[in-house]
């Protein structure tokens, strides 16, 4: 049998990534955050970049340092997440969402030793900087956050890494590095991290892997291919045929979604939201098929900021807007960035990311004036104590003094 191979986008699941969330909290619309998010991240991948991000890692995070912002701030960070409506949700309404996220998680790695998924957040905070009791309180309620205290610069950073690379089985050893923490003014650091491990309900035999053609943007490339014939679900769409292919015990599925001949990657990338997903269960196609689908491993790093501006969380990152007084006063998002990895064998997947987000106080200062001489002006010289002027004049066309050897001036 002959295969079309062309780019196609994989999505990785959670048991609950289809369902909607409970009237009784703050709706949560994960897909349509996911698929902004990842649009984002292609568009600053370019092109032809490979793209793995946690959009679970990225919510999370900022759900919580949501939980601490005030009014347009905590407006945007709510539209940016697709949380609630027009007015954001309560703290403790978004609270409720992610704690409810959070405990369905834990309850699917507790299923079975063969699916591992942890997930961890964290605050760092500067020595002898305080916070509102409120909001630790409920980050340990809702989020599970760990509260911990460090100093800033070479010590925070060698700490935080530490402790994310422990959180991430050695996936992401080295988070940051210079001159993320260096800021004098740093005085919190929000940390999350995601591990998973599953393996394939049904894994590929490796005697049946073997290198294949791979049509890429830019130009065929020979790659390994995992190849089996099993019997499978199949959505078929207009846009794209997806291929699902579950975790051990169903707790998890990886989709894999391939355009279909009259359209592109692009195409497909452009439809992505919710309510496209929930149009998958009714077009289910089950039965035998050939399957070649490439081995892979890479890693991401996304720049959250440009992107979540887009997304409207802008003014979290702006000094003079961000309200984030529910936490401390003056606080606003200095950064935010996320390093994710994937990795697809015969035996299943493994995956981590880390996002972390610095909060600086703000120093609020008014912006130094330009004044660049470049254009045609007149000069006056004078002494100060009478005022006497004695020297005036204009410049149209400057020319410097001319030096001879010994650097002194000719005249």
């Amino acid at each position: 049998m002959k295969y079309l191979i062309v780019p196609f986008l994989v999505l990785a699941f959670s048991p609950f990534a289809f369902a909607r969330q409970p009237a009784s909290c703050a709706e949560w619309r994960q897909a349509d955050f996911a698929a902004n998010a990842y649009r984002q991240a292609a568009v600053n991948a370019g092109e032809n970049g490979n793209v793995v991000l946690s959009p679970w890692g990225v919510a999370n995070l900022f759900a919580l340092l949501q939980t601490g912002a005030r009014g347009d701030t905590a407006r945007g960070m709510a539209s940016a997440l697709q949380l609630g409506g027009a007015e954001p949700p309560a703290p403790d309404e978004t609270a409720a969402t992610f704690r409810k996220a959070h405990t369905a998680l834990a309850s699917a790695a507790d299923e079975d030793v063969s699916l591992e998924l942890s997930v961890s957040d964290s605050l760092w905070l500067a020595p002898g900087f305080d916070v509102a009791n409120e909001f630790v309180a409920r980050a340990r309620r809702a989020f599970d956050a760990e509260v911990r205290t460090t100093k800033m610069g070479a010590k925070g950073r060698k700490a935080i890494n530490a402790f994310v690379a422990e959180e991430t089985h050695g996936r992401i050893p080295n988070l940051f590095g210079p001159p993320i923490l260096d800021d004098p003014l740093t005085r919190l650091v929000a940390v999350d991290t995601i591990y998973f491990k599953a393996k394939w309900k049904n894994p590929f035999e490796k005697c049946s892997t073997y290198d294949q053609i791979f049509h890429a943007p830019g130009g065929d490339v020979k790659v390994p291919f995992l190849h089996d014939m099993r019997t499978v679900s199949i959505f078929n769409l207009p846009e794209c045929a997806v291929l699902c292919l579950p975790y051990r015990y169903d707790l998890a599925e990886m989709l894999v979604l391939l355009p279909s001949p009259s359209n592109t990657l692009a195409d497909v990338e452009a439809k992505f939201s919710g309510s496209w997903l929930d149009r998958f269960a009714a077009n289910r196609w089950t039965g035998k098929a050939t399957l070649a689908l490439p081995k892979f491993d890479f890693s991401s790093e996304h720049d959250l900021t440009k992107a979540l501006a887009v997304m409207d969380m802008g003014a979290a990152f702006d000094p003079v807007r961000a309200d984030f007084s529910g936490i401390a006063p003056k606080l606003f998002v200095s950064a935010a960035i996320q390093k994710a990895n994937i990795t697809v064998d015969e035996v299943g997947t493994e995956a981590a990311a880390a996002t972390f987000a610095p909060m600086a106080e703000a120093c609020i200062e008014e912006p130094p004036r330009l004044f660049v001489a470049d254009r045609p002006f007149l000069f006056l010289i004078r002494e100060t104590s009478t005022g006497l002027i004695l020297f005036v004049g204009r410049v149209m066309k400057p020319v410097p003094p001319q030096v001879n050897a010994s650097g002194k001036n000719l005249k």
